[in-house]
């Protein structure tokens, strides 16, 4: 079995790539841009592509039908976002931006190709759906609608069917199950819990609570509401502290948080992302809010501390007295995430995706089923 997984450059790319090899699978990435976040991948076309169109007025385009090519002939499985794939333009149905291209769909299903699509976050958040979860949600923030998601709900439900007409299996995680008909729940926020180090000792000699704050966009995490319990706590004499780092390299963000007592994820999009998986495998504990219906692995046993931003304040100030909330959920957190959230845990996911969704040889699919069983023990 031969995997590419593509294209966004997200750290995800990378844990769905270990999954794999883990099930015997020949696995690669492939991008073609890079961020200072994300940058470990197989195969990165970012220098050629700048290259081509510096020199050869933009020829990418060319390049990507190249990669496509080369794709076609050497993997039989492809995993990719909802928010593009190899070739471009992107999509050109529901939004200039996002999507799969109808023509590489095409190709996949006429070369006999297994197509697994993936909720990225930006191409589901269609603004009217957003807005009727309830107070809380991703776009009751948003400072300029159209911009950083397909917000247009008509045109993202019309991108998302065809996507899904195509595709083999229609993946989904978290509060993406609400917004994405007929997808299939597998919980790909992993991470290889190996890489992970026993949580160091730490203890604020003053006893000043320090509270992690990591966002790329604070307006969809709720930071302002986060800053303004900090500084009310702090003007009622509290020993509490903000550590605030954004666009940070990711090095840096995972050394911060040997050092906090508490990681706040976030406040109003209604589900925690990869920072709160990094943050509990790591034995941090993390503050979130989460809606009533996201879809959270083995949500009764999941550490997290719920707060939104009417909540934030009076939850720091219980910890700031009681610190035993905080060690409990440290304490179970590496376990949480190396159960549900783990390269292990994700290959079994792909097992069964896998048998459930290709033709595969009777060999194979004894030898998958018996590496997945090996996974989860």
């Amino acid at each position: 079995m031969n995997a590419l997984w593509g294209v966004t450059p997200i750290v995800n790319l990378t844990a769905g790539v270990a999954a794999d090899r883990a099930l015997g699978v020949n696995a690669r990435s492939l991008v073609f841009t890079t961020y200072h976040t994300s940058s470990n991948f197989d195969v990165v076309c970012s220098e050629i592509q700048a290259r081509l169109v510096t020199e050869r007025g933009g020829d990418w385009v060319l390049l990507r039908w190249l990669m496509l090519i080369w794709a076609i002939a050497n993997f039989d499985f492809f995993h990719l976002y909802n928010d593009r794939g190899i070739i471009e333009p992107a999509g050109g149905y529901g939004s200039p931006r996002f999507g799969i291209a109808v023509r590489e769909m095409e190709i996949y299903r006429q070369a006999g190709k297994r197509l697994y699509t993936y909720a990225y976050g930006a191409d589901h958040r269609t603004r009217e759906k957003n807005l009727a979860l309830g107070k809380w949600n991703f776009c009751s923030e948003c400072p300029d609608p159209g911009v950083y998601c397909v917000c247009d709900d008509v045109g993202g439900a019309a991108m998302l069917k065809v996507i899904r007409g195509y595709s083999t299996a229609v993946v989904a995680h978290g509060l993406a199950m609400k917004l994405i008909p007929g997808a299939r729940n597998v919980p790909y926020l992993t991470v290889d819990v190996s890489k992970f180090s026993p949580r160091r000792s730490w203890s604020q000699s003053d006893g000043k609570l320090v509270v992690g704050h990591f966002p790329n966009h604070g307006y969809f995490k709720g930071t302002k509401y986060l800053e303004g319990a900090i500084q009310s706590l702090q003007a009622e004499g509290h020993a509490v502290e903000l550590l605030l780092l954004s666009g940070k390299p990711h090095h840096e963000i995972l050394e911060a948080m040997q050092k906090i007592d508490i990681l706040v994820d976030q406040l109003i999009s209604g589900s925690f992302g990869l920072t709160a998986v990094e943050a509990m495998a790591s034995g941090c504990p993390v503050v979130c809010y989460l809606h009533d219906g996201v879809a959270v692995a083995d949500r009764e046993s999941c550490p997290v501390i719920e707060a939104n931003p009417d909540t934030i304040k009076d939850v720091l100030h219980q910890l700031i007295s009681d610190r035993t909330r905080l060690s409990k959920a440290g304490a179970v957190g590496p376990e949480y995430v190396r159960k549900n959230y783990s390269v292990e845990a994700l290959g079994t996911h792909l097992a069964d995706l896998y048998l459930e969704t290709a033709d595969l040889p009777r060999a194979l699919k004894a030898r998958l089923a018996e590496r997945a069983k090996s996974l989860n023990s």
